[in-house]
């Protein structure tokens, strides 16, 4: 396990040597010390004002809008199965976090096929590295359901429904009285991080803070039907 961020650097100037570091905005050759090229950086569709939250969150953090060069950079991680674009990602997160207080990181869970066919669970592989960079836990208390449907293709209304029967909280970890910030990669209509958020509120954590690095147009202010989550040991 990486244990320093000056460490994490080290390594990804080693592994540059490789394999060629990129910006995930264009797909250019970058110096094995920056997470994107500056021209990209001007042009990204930054989220300037705090999203309204859906329910179960209290706020919602998010970097960019769900367009253009950032939606390219995402597709990539999601389904191109590379993995730099997380880097970036974490990076500006954990910009976008700073002066935020929390007691723990809950990545929003994959499910089994998801990280079969990617070889690796998204929110994780950014979670990891945004615990690394803000010195805030990471735990994987949420789980998946093994028939958990994925959220692409479906409507706001099905992705609300397939949402609160997806996770389920894990036994073994203490959230009770905590400030947990739930990260995700991308925040469409916000039925997933609800439905964690809830799942975490029942199990006792005091707020649930969530982060995103990309956000659709309208995402947010969701509301979930009202039913009692179910705690899974």
């Amino acid at each position: 396990m990486i244990k320093s961020v000056k460490l994490y650097e080290y390594l990804r100037r080693t592994v540059s040597v490789l394999a060629p570091n990129r910006c995930p905005f264009c797909g250019d050759v970058i110096e094995a010390e920056k997470y994107y090229c500056e021209r990209c950086f001007e042009y990204l569709p930054f989220v300037e004002k705090e999203p309204e939250p859906s329910e179960n969150v209290s706020r919602l953090i998010a970097c960019c809008y769900y367009r253009h060069r950032a939606r390219k950079a995402v597709l990539q991680l999601k389904y191109g199965c590379l993995v730099y674009p997380s880097d970036a990602f974490a990076l500006m997160i954990s910009e976008k976090l700073s002066g935020i207080s929390a007691d723990l990181i809950v990545p929003v869970p994959s499910s089994r096929k998801s990280i079969k066919s990617r070889g690796f669970a998204t929110a994780e592989l950014i979670g990891k590295t945004v615990s690394l960079r803000t010195g805030v836990p990471m735990v994987k208390a949420l789980g998946a359901n093994r028939d958990k449907k994925e959220q692409k293709g479906l409507s706001a209304k099905n992705r609300l429904i397939n949402a609160q029967s997806a996770f389920f909280v894990k036994s073994g970890f203490d959230i009770a009285g905590k400030t947990v910030i739930l990260l995700d990669d991308v925040c469409t209509t916000g039925a997933t991080l609800s439905a964690c958020a809830g799942l975490l509120l029942e199990a006792g954590a005091d707020e649930v803070i969530a982060a995103v690095f990309a956000k659709t147009v309208n995402c947010g202010n969701i509301e979930l039907t009202r039913k009692k989550y179910r705690l899974r040991g």
